[in-house]
């Protein structure tokens, strides 16, 4: 079974906020389950931790999770959050494969969903050794193909 990690913004100005955007990871971590991987949503594994420990602390934690993860599907407001930024250069350094949101509307977002799943499930690793070759060739970490999965 294939693990996809769903990263976007936790933090918000309110407790109201924080459990809003727990809320909006949640929805697409069932998007993912429903097209057959398992998610990881970070949001729902430390939500109420808030002061427990430094915010770097739970930066570099789900930074760690996300790197053993098969792909990575970023929500729509992703942009927004810095932890975000880290997840999506991090992933494209170790050619994970990132599916982002904000390029399509909710009402596709469960077939696009489907879609990476399929796609992650059926030919990743060649598509990643490609990523890693390429990585390698620009001499920079960064892969020549920016979207997964390529077009």
């Amino acid at each position: 079974m294939k693990i996809v990690y769903v990263a976007g913004p936790f933090r918000g100005p309110t407790a109201w906020d924080i459990a809003e955007n727990i809320r909006a990871a949640e929805r697409i971590g069932r998007l993912v389950a429903l097209a057959g991987a398992m998610p990881l949503i970070p949001h729902a594994n430390t939500a109420h931790f808030e002061g427990q420990r430094s915010g770097q602390f739970w930066l570099d934690g789900t930074m760690e999770l996300m790197r053993r993860c098969d792909g990575v599907v970023f929500l729509p407001s992703w942009r927004a959050s810095q932890g975000s930024l880290g997840e999506f250069r991090e992933a494209g350094r170790l050619c994970i494969p990132r599916l982002c949101l904000d390029n399509y509307t909710p009402d596709v977002f469960p077939f696009e969903i489907a879609g990476f799943v399929q796609w992650i499930t059926d030919g990743k690793e060649q598509e990643r050794q490609g990523c890693r070759d390429s990585v390698e060739a620009t001499g920079n970490g960064t892969p020549i193909t920016e979207r997964f999965p390529p077009t």
